[in-house]
């Protein structure tokens, strides 16, 4: 058993998740120390991924994987929520084992596997191409920490393509050299499954790869292997389908999605860009949140500096080889700069550089190939080349500041950007001093890199700690009120636009910072002139938006005048949940608005006018609600009457025994005449209306819905399933019975 056990940690790879695992370690434990085991970072990592994991965790306790997650925005599907974060998350399903408030306590620990099954899969993919597998650990470890993984710590479900691609990889490897298929088609589904978004700029990468890498002039073999690609893709995307479809139908319909700008105007970019992707290839990655030069913060995903060596030992391989990896690395270095090459990995949907883990495992193998079989003049070259390249742009970025070219501060820390041009050259330095020995001393390679590695990892978390904008002790204090609160009403949402507290609390709030709520609440914001790429409208910046929307309960920090609901107490001290008059989600209203005549008021009269009528699209007025609803012009709306006694008005208007969870909503009505009933619930082709389980047509108004309800006692039930879920679902079930099929078959064939 010990001999199996050390036979087993002599791997290669166990030792790449060893190594990683034990760097990361090294820089988290002083940060989960220092939290009492509750980690956050800044930003991102605090606003979006530790409550969308808590709210995904909810959404599918609460309603199922096609079901509806109450917690996002207004209210928005779970899958088309959640499935660009962790929906697919392996790192995510092993989350679920914990209680869903437990994540800030175990997302240190989940990211330090993250690094090391980076370390894992990479080691796989470059073991293939060097004979001595010790530089494939070696290269793993610069893969795991590269200026990639480091610069988007702020988004870590990012790290979960970076751990699944190089898998991707090698199942077209072992394709192209076993003949076998099932391993691809499984590394496409995983990779499918694990997020769609990084899923198609994998697939663009798969394209260039296999082209420089094994396209053949034979033309039959060529096409041979271009249709084996594509049945394995299908198979592969369609046992994803129950994922990939309905995401696919979602971001259709998403106006955040990218348009082609066309070709001419997608051929330069900006000074400021250029200069921050020259930055990014040759310079130490810094932090989104801070950065030394071209401007103080940047979002964008550039970073590629790998430990140590940088780029001395790529451009060397480039001199020393004229073959398809030099190639790739060529043409991902020229992409970079041109947004029609760059922004097509992800079908022009601002790329934004996300791309850039790929090129980055390309660097890391030319780098490692140069290390196993070094050329001592191609590296002094490389070395040359790369520290004058550093050279040029310092003095570049210098001359811009001097000159204040566009009126642009060029040199925001001067400190930190000659600290990380100091580094750099220390890295040629060190690079030098390693590869031009006769042998190179691999434990001292591999020693130095780990270092550089947890330097770096650790300078990264520690300044993304400081541009903390609210601070631990305050985060943690509305995460600890979250946990307790409980609304009086289901009826009534949160009037509250931090992600953390409506999603730790699990109730429907006015969570703001989202990329991926529903199409529906862009077109309800519109009827505000209201657009934005990531957050959501702020809901108490227009009159009566608030009450309009349900937002009745408030959390303050001070006691206040209003009407006590309870009180949590907190390491700062007590906070207070209060209500205050808000319209119910679901009440009677007798009249109606166009659109183009609610638009033609001023922003700050459009909520009040809304809570007067119902808006409607001029297409979808019928005579049938002609008859039944009054017709409100912008002149028969008072202004003057309160937003208060509008409220009133709604309130004794409201359905009966209101309840919602994941599947949808259940209420009853009693009204003295047929009624049309407002609720203020995102509409999408998902949601099915029964009136006394009667299928009835639901009516879009400005993205919400309104149901006519016939006079006297009836039930209503709004039931919600995914739009696009059943039918991928289908594919799914299909698509994997036909891989296990042709496992079966595989496996009969072999043992003939």
């Amino acid at each position: 058993m010990k001999l199996k056990m050390k036979g087993f940690l002599q791997k290669d790879f166990v030792k790449s998740f060893i190594i990683c695992f034990l760097i990361a370690c090294i820089c988290f434990l002083p940060f989960i120390i220092k939290g009492k085991g509750f980690f956050v970072l800044t930003n991102d990592f605090n606003d979006q991924q530790i409550p969308f994991t808590i709210g995904l965790h909810n959404a599918l306790l609460d309603g199922g994987i096609s079901g509806f997650s109450w917690d996002v925005d207004l209210g928005t599907s779970t899958i088309d929520a959640y499935s660009f974060y962790e929906f697919g998350s392996p790192f995510f399903w092993l989350s679920m084992l914990f209680p869903a408030n437990a994540f800030p306590y175990i997302v240190a620990w989940l990211f330090m596997l993250k690094f090391a099954f980076a370390g894992v899969t990479s080691c796989l993919y470059l073991r293939r191409f060097v004979k001595d597998s010790r530089w494939a650990v070696l290269g793993s470890v610069l893969y795991a920490f590269s200026g990639f993984s480091l610069i988007n710590m702020l988004f870590y479900h990012f790290h979960d393509a970076i751990v699944c691609f190089p898998l991707l990889l090698i199942g077209l490897e072992r394709l192209k050299e076993k003949k076998d298929y099932k391993l691809f088609v499984f590394t496409i589904f995983l990779n499918c499954f694990v997020n769609y978004f990084f899923f198609i700029g994998e697939v663009v990468f798969l394209i260039i790869y296999y082209l420089f890498r094994f396209a053949s002039k034979d033309i039959k073999a060529l096409f041979k292997d271009v249709v084996t690609c594509i049945l394995c893709g299908i198979l592969g995307v369609g046992m994803a389908s129950f994922v990939f479809i309905p995401s696919i139908i979602f971001v259709m319909g998403n106006p955040r999605a990218g348009a082609f700008k066309g070709i001419i105007g997608m051929l330069t970019t900006t000074l400021t860009d250029y200069m921050y992707i020259a930055k990014s290839l040759i310079l130490p990655t810094e932090t989104m949140t801070s950065a030394s030069i071209i401007g103080p913060q940047n979002f964008s995903s550039h970073g590629m500096y790998l430990p140590i060596f940088g780029l001395v030992l790529v451009i060397a391989y480039i001199i020393k080889k004229r073959d398809w990896l030099s190639r790739i690395i060529l043409l991902c270095a020229v992409a970079s700069f041109i947004p029609l090459l760059s922004d097509l990995f992800y079908m022009y949907s601002a790329a934004q550089m996300r791309w850039w883990y790929m090129f980055n495992l390309m660097v890391v193998l030319a780098s490692i190939k140069v290390l196993e079989d070094p050329d001592r003049k191609a590296i002094k070259i490389g070395a040359a080349v790369y520290a004058s390249l550093i050279a040029i742009f310092t003095i570049a970025i210098n001359v811009l500041n001097i000159l204040n070219v566009q009126d642009n501060q060029w040199i925001i820390d001067s400190k930190r950007f000659y600290l990380g041009v100091i580094v750099a050259f220390i890295g040629i330095i060190v690079t030098l001093l390693i590869t031009l020995r006769p042998v190179i001393n691999y434990r001292a390679a591999l020693a130095t890199v780990c270092a550089c590695s947890l330097a770096l990892l650790l300078n990264t978390m520690y300044v993304y700690k400081t541009c903390d904008w609210m601070g631990y002790q305050a985060y943690k204090q509305r995460f600890d009120i979250a946990k307790q609160i409980e609304l009086p009403s289901e009826q009534f949402r949160l009037n509250d636009t931090m992600n953390l507290i409506s999603m730790t609390a699990h109730v429907a709030g006015f969570t703001n910072q989202t990329s991926t709520n529903t199409n529906s609440i862009f077109e309800f914001e519109d009827l505000f002139d209201y657009y934005h790429n990531v957050a959501g409208m702020p809901k108490n910046n227009i009159p009566g938006l608030a009450e309009l929307l349900g937002g009745k309960y408030y959390i303050s920090f001070q006691e206040s005048n209003g009407i006590l609901i309870d009180e949590y107490d907190t390491d700062l001290g007590k906070a207070y949940l209060y209500e205050k008059s808000a319209c119910p989600i679901g009440f009677a209203m007798d009249s109606y608005i166009t659109t183009a005549e609610l638009k033609s008021l001023d922003v700050n009269q459009r909520a009040i006018a809304l809570l007067d009528s119902v808006v409607l699209d001029e297409a979808d007025v019928t005579d049938e609600i002609k008859n039944d609803l009054e017709h409100t012009g912008t002149s028969d709306i008072d202004f003057e009457k309160s937003i208060d006694d509008y409220v009133v008005e709604h309130t004794y208007g409201s359905v009966l025994g209101f309840t919602k969870d994941g599947h949808g909503v259940n209420c009853a009505t009693g009204y003295d005449k047929d009624t049309y009933v407002y609720f203020s619930i995102p509409y999408d082709t998902g949601w099915t209306a029964l009136i006394d389980s009667q299928k009835t047509d639901i009516i879009e108004s400005g993205g919400m819905m309104i149901l006519k309800v016939p006079a006297g006692e009836h039930s209503i039930a709004l039931n919600y399933i995914t739009p696009g879920f059943r039918v991928g679902l289908a594919v799914t079930i299909i698509s994997l019975v036909i891989f296990i099929g042709l496992i079966i078959i595989s496996k009969r064939r072999e043992g003939n």
